[in-house]
């Protein structure tokens, strides 16, 4: 007796078929996930390298923070041109980022540039998007890799607590720096200050000048007179009053990666962090330190380990 060639039936192969897909549909989801997960992990052990950066320049600069851009030798209020900043590199008006060590080198390989034989900056000669470009891949933050900004030194991923930390702008008083330069000893609470972050620049979601990092409410104790991004960063079509400023950017699966003073880092929420929020849960960006209808704190930004603004207003609600 001939035996039939056993083969599936078409029951048999729909059912198969249905039960791959639900396990491709149980997987990807979590390999996704994973993927993501990585990247911030990726990310949290980079901001590791580059907090060690600024401990390296503390203790080659008398204990002393960097500023978070150099545009002049001394603060005055003259135009002179010869009153500009130039690095070891002749990279004009610095960043933040220039004055930390890598092993790797500077944030952008300056000998592209050594053919012009001449101090070259982000506007020079018409080089600005080669100059901007850094060329240093831990100031790079993996879940921006398709991002137009990845590399891009002004509006990139990290952002420098700059309104505490050194705040080189001439904003109240043309003939001195606003909070820079900033000495360790002021910092009394390291573990409790943030150093740097994920940074959201001008809009959202990531935008321009992400360099800068603002803390919860401006830093008008500190002659802080503006947040960091300038209104024409904002993208058209978005409130000029509520995406100039950079808050800490949520990119990892609703968190922001975080390094504080004493280098530990740490993913953090928007609200952990002190920021207020609209009902679209976007940062209020708070001018007025002494209104008492804000919610905003600048604790975990200050050095101190406290904010006597939020301090007060909390104490006042508290007062029968």
């Amino acid at each position: 007796m001939k035996r039939r060639p056993s083969a599936f039936t078409l029951i048999e192969l729909l059912a198969v078929i249905a039960i791959l897909t639900l396990l491709i549909g149980i997987l990807v989801p979590s390999l996704s996930a994973a993927r993501r997960q990585a990247k911030a992990n990726v990310c949290l052990s980079k901001m590791k390298g580059i907090a060690t950066g600024f401990v390296v320049y503390l203790n080659e600069n008398k204990d002393t923070f960097p500023p978070h851009r150099l545009r002049k030798l001394y603060p005055t209020a003259s135009d002179d041109p010869g009153l500009e900043y130039y690095n070891e590199y002749l990279a004009k008006s610095p960043r933040w980022q220039w004055f930390l060590q890598t092993e790797s080198g500077p944030v952008i390989d300056p000998k592209p540039m050594e053919r012009l034989r001449r101090p070259w900056g982000d506007m020079e000669n018409g080089l600005e998007r080669f100059t901007m470009t850094m060329t240093i891949d831990v100031f790079t933050c993996p879940a921006l890799d398709d991002e137009e900004y990845a590399k891009n030194i002004r509006n990139g991923a990290y952002g420098y607590n700059y309104q505490y930390l050194g705040n080189a702008r001439q904003d109240s008083d043309p003939n001195r720096w606003d909070n820079f330069s900033v000495p360790m000893h002021r910092i009394k609470a390291p573990a409790g200050t943030v150093l740097m972050a994920d940074s959201r620049g001008a809009g959202n979601p990531h935008g321009l000048h992400s360099y800068t990092l603002d803390p919860p409410r401006l830093a008008t104790e500190q002659n802080a007179k503006q947040f960091g991004p300038d209104a024409d960063m904002v993208r058209a079509g978005q409130d000029p009053v509520l995406y100039q400023f950079s808050p800490v950017e949520m990119r990892h699966r609703g968190f922001g990666n975080v390094a504080f003073v004493d280098t530990h880092v740490e993913a953090m929420s928007l609200k952990q962090l002190g920021y207020e929020l609209n009902e679209k849960g976007v940062p209020i960006p708070r001018l007025d330190p002494t209104d008492a209808t804000i919610k905003a704190t600048n604790r975990l930004w200050t050095g101190l380990g406290q904010d006597r603004f939020a301090d007060e207003r909390e104490r006042a609600q508290q007062a029968p």
